[in-house]
Parts: structure tokens; C-alpha cells; sequence
């Protein structure tokens, strides 16, 4: 995070000496969200998280999200369980969706269990196909995801790490 910052900065300084903005590289940057509570499911049926916020603009103070120009991916969505033990085996698939301002979900990063695999310790959804700056609300992305399958039974506690890169604008 350090780099990203570091460039930003570098960016901010050459964009100020011309009067304008400047695009710049965001190398993989990281959110965490903790003790986001998930829901279980007494009758096995799939499970959606809480929506949570990840606001890129606590680390990227400067990003302009007026831009169309602005390609970032999210590349990786982590759910770590920290409370209440629950049993991760019985989750198929698992999608992190993006909630708009206006319009529908948008499908970012997914899982699926290999069945040959033992029972995984975190949940971790794979992206980096979805653009998902047109997305933000005011420079926050409203995330949520699904559990299908098997989910857990009863409610549990995870920590959220949310990964992105990608490149955009920023102003001085």
C-alpha cells in the first residue's frame, strides 16, 4: 500500500506542476472489512452477507470518480471466518456482487469448491474481469456476497479482505 501511495503521490505532485489530473496505476490494494456477521441457514438454502462498503477514497483520497475513464478490478474477495467455527465444506459456490446506485447486482469474483479438496479455511473469491468503477457510489463500492451449497446452519462472524488494481484518475 506504501507504493500506491507513493506513486499517488508522485502523480499528484507532476499533475499540480501542470494544472491538471493525472491517471495513475493502483497496484493491488487491499480493504478489510471485520466482524461482518453472516446469516446461517437452518433450511440449507443460500446465504447472502450484509452489504458491506469498501471506501476507495480512505486510501486513494484524490480519486475522481466523476471519470469514465477509471478501469478498476476486483481481483480477490476473502471471507475468514473469526467467530463461531462454522463448517466451510458444505459451501459450493460463493459470488461477491457489486450493488449500484441504480440498476442491478453486477457479478465481480466467485468460488467454487473443489470437492476433492479438504475443508477450506476462508472462502476465496477470484476476479478481475469486472470493471467495477461505474459501479461506486461517491468512491465506495457496496459489496455483498452469496454462499450456495451447504452454507452453515447458524450465524458467524468473518473478516472481509477486498482486493483491487487497476488505473484512474485523480485531481489535485
Amino acid at each position: 500500500m506504501r507504493a500506491s501511495i507513493a506513486l499517488l503521490a508522485s502523480a499528484i505532485l507532476a499533475s499540480s506542476s501542470l494544472g491538471c489530473g493525472a491517471t495513475v496505476e493502483v497496484p493491488r490494494i487491499c480493504f478489510t472489512q471485520a466482524g461482518l456477521v453472516v446469516p446461517g441457514s437452518p433450511a440449507g438454502a443460500d446465504v447472502t452477507s450484509p452489504t458491506f462498503a469498501v471506501t476507495l477514497t480512505d486510501q486513494i483520497p484524490l480519486l475522481d470518480t466523476s471519470t469514465s475513464d477509471a478501469d478498476l478490478r476486483l481481483q480477490e474477495v476473502t471471507v475468514t471466518p473469526v467467530a463461531g467455527s462454522p463448517d466451510l465444506s458444505g459451501i459450493q459456490t460463493a459470488t461477491v456482487r457489486v450493488r449500484p446506485a441504480s440498476g442491478a447486482l453486477v457479478d465481480a469474483a466467485s468460488y467454487q469448491r473443489n470437492a476433492a479438496a479438504p475443508a477450506p479455511a476462508a472462502i476465496v473469491l477470484k476476479g478481475d474481469t469486472v470493471n467495477v468503477a461505474p459501479d461506486l457510489v461517491s468512491g465506495v463500492a457496496n459489496l455483498s456476497f452469496t454462499l450456495s451449497g451447504q452454507p452453515p446452519r447458524t450465524s458467524w462472524t468473518a473478516n472481509v479482505e477486498t482486493c483491487l488494481r487497476g488505473e484512474t484518475s485523480v485531481s489535485p
